[in-house]
């Protein structure tokens, strides 16, 4: 399963029946405004969409997300009444361009064709008229000059929009030309348009709710700039809360969803990122196994060092260090279906190359299930060539088979000599990986095993071949496995998202998850950003 982008949850809530209305909130730099305007992109089947905003320039918008210039031609005339009260000579030519539109849509607002209005402007109607008897808000014109009039011209751009809540109005006036198709309103944000209006704003989110999204088949996305529980909260059908926290020093993003009114939420919190500009929520589900298996493509070496076998996790870290260790740092609460298809592609990776394997499963992996296992991707003989697994003499189940190695017990430097891997080996070509779960390794030789690997791993070292360990977090074995490492990584369970993440050398966060669509599974790392 690859990544996603904005949670179903979210996108199935929208597309119900009748108006929904959701608050993002957040601190600055939290991804409101981008989440936002993907609900636009994503929720592309709700025919109108419209993106009111009093803080962003279009230019940053535009170079952010290209895709937003055509989809948002409707709220950019919605916002531009408010925006260009200059002499029309002192505009750039593309604001020209806009007033010329503006003029278009202000015709057809106030024009000489009164049209009848479909859209509800009930408790819009009494808002206004609270603030002609200078019950709510201030002069929203104070300080600007030549509002009063009527009409657009080439030699000067005058405006009458014959309201006291000019942006709020065009946003009704959008809303009742798609009717009775269903429109999606963006307000970006709600403070603003507060603070413009003066006028608090709950009551405006109350007045847009009652008449838009209960009354007019409106689906209303406020933005709000502030995170945490706060009053406005019961006020719409939905809550998002957008978080940038840090922990272990690197950025963490949290998206949780506080409720979504009339629907059941399959998963309240998503840690997610927003690199290349896009809200990218990282999966909870096991990774899905490819519907037509074929044989692992085997990457090539860079440097004269072999691949991990898959490409996104080389990129993170580099090839395999000949001679070096890399130390995997497992959390108890990973499920097993996001380690073992990395475990999967270093093995195939070496055994399509013709070079040897020789594996310490975990202890809940039974030898014949890795076998199975790996027999789709590579082939029979090339196991019976490449891989040598190693284990317990007591559980051995593969006593007979030319694949099977004993690790006796008595003592690591007898039953895990290189130089008897080697030989066992013969026929391959190196480097050799030597793979370890080190909670075999630890029941058969007890928990300080990692000190008694000195041997072995000087074999290794001198050989210029490759050891990978494999340990859980609470392994007594893994803060020896670490300090003698080069590379250190770590995959952890946040808030129910797998992530991977490196402590030698230093990564931040990366969501991890699996591709399939070559037959087989091949990482996919994200990084939160």
């Amino acid at each position: 399963m690859d990544f996603r982008g904005i949670p179903e949850d979210m996108l199935a809530f929208f597309r119900g029946t009748g108006g929904h209305s959701l608050i993002i909130k957040g601190s600055a730099g939290t991804g409101k405004t981008t989440l936002a305007l993907q609900l636009i992109e994503e929720l592309d089947d709700i025919p109108g969409s419209y993106y009111l905003s009093l803080r962003v320039s279009d230019t940053s918008l535009y170079r952010q997300f290209p895709w937003l210039q055509a989809k948002v031609r409707e709220a950019e005339l919605m916002k531009i009444g408010q925006r260009f009260l200059r002499s029309f000579d002192e505009l750039t030519d593309e604001e020209q361009e806009r007033v010329r539109q503006a003029r278009s849509l202000l015709r057809e607002v106030s024009g000489d064709e009164v049209r009848v209005s479909r859209v509800d402007r009930t408790e819009l109607n009494r808002l206004e008229g609270r603030v002609e008897m200078g019950q709510e808000g201030g002069d929203i014109f104070e300080g600007v000059e030549g509002v009063e009039g009527g009409e657009v011209t080439d030699e000067g751009v005058i405006f009458d929009l014959h309201s006291d809540l000019p942006e709020m109005d065009l946003a009704y006036e959008a809303v009742d030309k798609n009717l009775p198709q269903k429109s999606l309103l963006v307000i970006d944000s709600i403070d603003a348009l507060s603070e413009r209006y003066g006028i608090h704003p709950a009551k405006l989110i109350n007045t847009i709710q009652k008449d838009l999204v209960e009354n007019s088949n409106t689906n209303v996305v406020y933005i709000l700039e502030q995170g945490g529980i706060t009053k406005l909260d019961y006020l719409g059908d939905g809550v998002v809360d957008m978080r940038d926290d840090e922990v272990q020093s690197r950025r963490l993003r949290i998206m949780a969803i506080e409720k979504l009114r009339g629907r059941e939420i399959a998963q309240h919190k998503h840690v997610f990122t927003l690199k290349d500009g896009r809200v990218t929520a990282f999966p909870q589900r096991l990774p899905e196994a490819p519907s037509t298996r074929r044989r692992w493509k085997a990457l090539k070496d860079v440097g004269g060092e072999p691949s991990t076998g898959h490409a996104d996790l080389d990129g993170l870290i580099g090839r395999l260090e000949r001679g070096g260790i890399l130390a995997l740092q497992v959390d108890a609460r990973v499920p097993d279906g996001f380690v073992n298809p990395l475990l999967l592609g270093l093995i195939a990776n070496f055994v399509r190359k013709q070079r040897g394997v020789a594996y310490v499963p975990p202890r809940k992996v039974a030898a014949d299930d890795v076998r199975d296992v790996l027999r789709r991707y590579v082939g029979p003989d090339a196991l019976d060539r490449y891989l040598r697994v190693l284990e317990a003499a007591p559980l051995g189940t593969l006593e007979s088979s030319a694949a099977a190695l004993q690790m006796e017990g008595a003592d690591v430097e007898t039953d895990l000599r290189w130089s008897t891997i080697q030989y066992h080996l013969g026929e391959t070509k190196s480097p050799i990986l030597s793979l370890m779960a080190f909670d075999t390794l630890e029941a058969v030789y007890g928990p300080d095993v990692a000190s008694q690997l000195t041997g072995h791993l000087a074999a290794i070292r001198k050989s210029k071949d490759v050891f990978v360990g494999l340990a859980s977090a609470d392994s007594p074995s893994a803060d020896a496995l670490a300090v003698l490492a080069s590379v250190h990584l770590r995959i952890e369970n946040v808030e129910g998202s797998i992530l991977l993440f490196g402590e030698k050398p230093y990564t931040p966060f990366h969501g991890l998850s699996y591709g399939v669509e070559e037959g087989f599974p091949q990482a996919r790392l994200l990084p939160v950003v």
